[in-house]
Parts: C-alpha cells; sequence; structure tokens
C-alpha cells in the first residue's frame, strides 16, 4: 500500500511524531510495525499498558504520562504506538509532556504513532504531528479474504473479481461479516449483500443519509435531463475507457422537480443515494466543523460509486460570503474542503446540486464551484405536454381521474403545486382546489424571468422541448 511505504519514508527521515488515521487498529499497527524493521517496537493502551512486540513482553504503565516519561528514558532507535491518545490530549498536563518530548525524540531517532479513528490534535501541536491515512483493504486484500472463508469452510464457491469489488471501501471486519453473510444468506458472494454493507457505512458515521432511489417514470418532462444522464451511464461501467462523468448542477424554482431528478438519476445509474447536508456537519468545537466535512467526503470515497445530493447548495454556503457572521470562517473553510475534494477525487460518484437562487451562488462561489460540474441545467416550469405527463403519473399516485384540461388551466405551475391541487381535489373538489394553488411563477415573476434571462446564455434546458409544426401559413404585420 502507498501510505505504507510512505509511513516507512517519514521515519527514516526522522519525523518524531504522526499520527495514523484508520478504524482499523490491528491491522495497521501490524503493517506498519513490519514497515518500521529496524526499530525496536512498542505499542500501548491504558488497559494493557506497555507491549514491547519482539518479544511479546508486556509492562504495566497504565497513565498517559508515565508513559511518555519511559519513552524519553529510552536512548535508543524505537518506534510506539499509542492508542487512544486523542482522548488524553486535552489534559494540559499530557499535552505539555508530548511537547517538551518532541526535541528528545529527534535526537535519538525515535517515533510516537498515534493511532486513531478521528484527528484531533491540539492547536499547540499541529506543527509538530503529520497526519496519515492509513489505506483500507484493496481488491486484492478482500480476495484473500474471500478466498480464505472458502476454504475454511470447505465451500466450492467461485470468488469473481468484479464482484468481490462491490466490498471495496470496508474495512477488513466489515468486508468479513459482508462475505459471511453472503455465504449464509445465498451461498455465494452477492453483490447486492456487499453493497447493503457498504451503506452501513453511511449509517453508521451518521454524517450523511441514504436515500430511496425513484423509477424514472415518476418524473415527469425533462426528456433533455433523461436523455443526458442514460449517456453518462456508460462512462461508469467497470470496463469502461472514457472519461469518468463528474456530475451536474440543477438550476430552477421550487418545486420544479430537482430534488425528485436526484433520486431519478441514482436510479438510472444503478448506485446508492447519498445526500450530503453540508449545515448539519457544522459543529461547535474549533476544527469540528472542517473534520466533520473530511469524514464525510472520506466515506464517501471509501464507498466507491454513488450519487452525491446536495440540495439547495446556495443556502448551506451562504455563511462564506457573510463576513459578519461567527461561523463564516468555518463555512468558507468547509466549501474550500468541498471544492478542492470535488477536483481532485479519483472514487467514482457523481455529484447533483441544486439550487434556487443562481445569483447567490454566482455571489457566494465567483464561479468556481460551476466550473467543477460538467453541465448546468436550468428546470424551468413544466410546458402543457410535460403537466401532461405530471397529471397522469399523480392519477396512478392517488387514484383519482383528472383529465388533460388541467393541464391547459394549469399553466405557469410547478410540478409541486400540480400535487398539491391533486391531493387538495380529493379531500375539497376541484373547483375549491383550483381557487387555492398561488403559483409561485406569479409571486417571482421577475426573478424567475431574470433566471430564465442567464440561463439562455449559460445553462442546457432541462426540460422537455417542443418544435411547433410547420403549417404553411403566412401571418401579415399590421
Amino acid at each position: 500500500m502507498a501510505n505504507d511505504s510512505k509511513f516507512r519514508q517519514y521515519l527514516v527521515a526522522g519525523y518524531p511524531a504522526l499520527w495514523i488515521e484508520t478504524h482499523e487498529e490491528f491491522r495497521a499497527i501490524q503493517t506498519l510495525s513490519f514497515e518500521a524493521r529496524g526499530y525496536s517496537v512498542y505499542s500501548w493502551d491504558l488497559v494493557s499498558g506497555l507491549k514491547e512486540h519482539a518479544t511479546g513482553q508486556i509492562t504495566a504503565c497504565q497513565t498517559p504520562v508515565k508513559i511518555l516519561e519511559f519513552i524519553k528514558s529510552q536512548k535508543k532507535e524505537m518506534v510506539f504506538f499509542l492508542k487512544d491518545f486523542h482522548k488524553f490530549l486535552s489534559n494540559i498536563e499530557v499535552l505539555r509532556s508530548v511537547k517538551n518530548l518532541i526535541p528528545n525524540l529527534k535526537e535519538f531517532d525515535k517515533h510516537i504513532v498515534f493511532v486513531s479513528p478521528v484527528v484531533q490534535i491540539p492547536v499547540e501541536l499541529e506543527k509538530d504531528i503529520t497526519v496519515l491515512p492509513f489505506s483500507l483493504p484493496t481488491v486484492e486484500d478482500l480476495q484473500k479474504i474471500a478466498n480464505k472463508l472458502v476454504k475454511d469452510n470447505n465451500m466450492n464457491i467461485s470468488v469473481e473479481t468484479n464482484v468481490i469489488a462491490s466490498a471495496k471501501g470496508l474495512t477488513v471486519q466489515e468486508a468479513e461479516n459482508a462475505m459471511a453473510r453472503s455465504l449464509v444468506e445465498k451461498k455465494k458472494f452477492d453483490r447486492s449483500i456487499l453493497e447493503e454493507e457498504k451503506l452501513q457505512v453511511i449509517k453508521k458515521s451518521g454524517l450523511m443519509e441514504i436515500f430511496e432511489s425513484i423509477s424514472v417514470d415518476q418524473l415527469g418532462g425533462l426528456d433533455n435531463l433523461k436523455s443526458y444522464i442514460d449517456k453518462r451511464k456508460k462512462g461508469f461501467q467497470p470496463e469502461s475507457k472514457l472519461p469518468t462523468p463528474k456530475g451536474i448542477l440543477l438550476v430552477g424554482v421550487p418545486g420544479g422537480g430537482k430534488s425528485l431528478s436526484a433520486k431519478v438519476i441514482a436510479s438510472v445509474l444503478e448506485c446508492p443515494l447519498v445526500r450530503l447536508d453540508i449545515g448539519s456537519l457544522k459543529g461547535s468545537k474549533v476544527g469540528e466543523s472542517e473534520a466533520r466535512m473530511r469524514s464525510a467526503l472520506a466515506t464517501i470515497d471509501a464507498i466507491g460509486f454513488c450519487v452525491v445530493w446536495v440540495d439547495e447548495i446556495e443556502k448551506v454556503l451562504s455563511g462564506v460570503q457573510s463576513s459578519g457572521q461567527v461561523d463564516a470562517g468555518t463555512t468558507s473553510t468547509m466549501f474550500g474542503t468541498l471544492l478542492t475534494w470535488m477536483q481532485e477525487s479519483k472514487s467514482p460518484h457523481y455529484i447533483v446540486a441544486t439550487c434556487n437562487e443562481i445569483a447567490d451562488l454566482l455571489a457566494i462561489s465567483q464561479g468556481a464551484l460551476l466550473r467543477r460540474f460538467d453541465d448546468i441545467f436550468f428546470v424551468d416550469l413544466p410546458n402543457e405536454k410535460e403537466r401532461v405527463e405530471i397529471i397522469n403519473i399523480m392519477n396512478k399516485r392517488y387514484n383519482t381521474s383528472l383529465n388533460g384540461e388541467l393541464a391547459a388551466k394549469a399553466e405557469g405551475w410547478t410540478g409541486a403545486e400540480i400535487e398539491k391541487f391533486v391531493v387538495a381535489s380529493i379531500y375539497e373538489g376541484e373547483e375549491e382546489a383550483y381557487k387555492n394553488i398561488k403559483p409561485i411563477s406569479q409571486q417571482n415573476a421577475a426573478i424567475l424571468e431574470k433566471a430564465r434571462d442567464w440561463a439562455k446564455f449559460n445553462c442546457r434546458p432541462a426540460n422537455t422541448q417542443i418544435v411547433e409544426k410547420e403549417t404553411g401559413s403566412r401571418k401579415i404585420r399590421r
């Protein structure tokens, strides 16, 4: 693994303090201990004490200050893996002991390695500690796990690489659990079970939400957008040599079908739909928001191919522009992290962001965000053909029998307003329901027209295009 060899390089270069970010404590220490050949290797935790790897000898040393004093007393090349130490660094005595230890480590070629699932470095130590992530199992590692399961259970089952690759992004323990469950339930390695376990990673993180995708026949109109996504699907095929699509921004009025489109896109691309709510990632402690943002993006990278839905992105990033707000700096840093990830991430994911007020987004990002998307689509109000499709969908959904006349009467309505009318008509009749619809297009006519003017030169049209037939008639201007 690339990170393992880098760990070796850091040791040889004399870095005194490293921080390994991983949930796989045992595997990380086992793997990195091999890279620390030539050093005396120890590991420590609060319960077990200090263990020397070469002999297995354990020494009782059950306070963080005592272990730091022991490390300081040693005069030879050594590596110490310290478990759970992020829990102690808020203590001033422990913090100062680490700070005082750094020069001693450099002098005698000793190294302390904090092993933790989170990075929580006090500001006093930020310049002394180097963070190094630990790689999750590769496809080759996962194949070895699968082969061992088959051998240990005397099963005659093939291990298909493309199926096992579905577990990429899981830890060894998670992969073993998923594979074992697959063998029990399906008598084979089943892709759906492996992918289901990957979704558990998102649920356990608490940083994002998983949404059900929706069949394409539940979205009325927007044929241009549907066709566009259908063509991009081949870019995500395992054997594809095409450039991997990055994502799109959907701009338009509220209720126009942007959020529904994100759910449909996940259905078309046949992958999970993950909602990234940037606002919910903000924390109260210094550095917490940025850490949660990095963790969420790392989780997306780990689970592999998925649609990442960022709803109303201009609202969650509004703090970037408002320097007077307390959290403006935090939001700006989170925004920078998002931009960098969108540009640099190599994992196969497809971002679908929605925006109601393009002027706000332009002011926030000054175009930097827009350049991260493959294309921008403008979702306009549904035309009459699209309104007919939406009404037919609503008739099936709510067991109603509204006819095509509504499509003409509902000019200027969004899809959400049509659905609202259908539901209301069930309870109070069509006439009463019609009177109580207040279309957003009338309330915000000026804003809508301004958005349309901008979209003419900057967006692709998402809506179904109506081609008017030539009649052969000629009109004379009077």
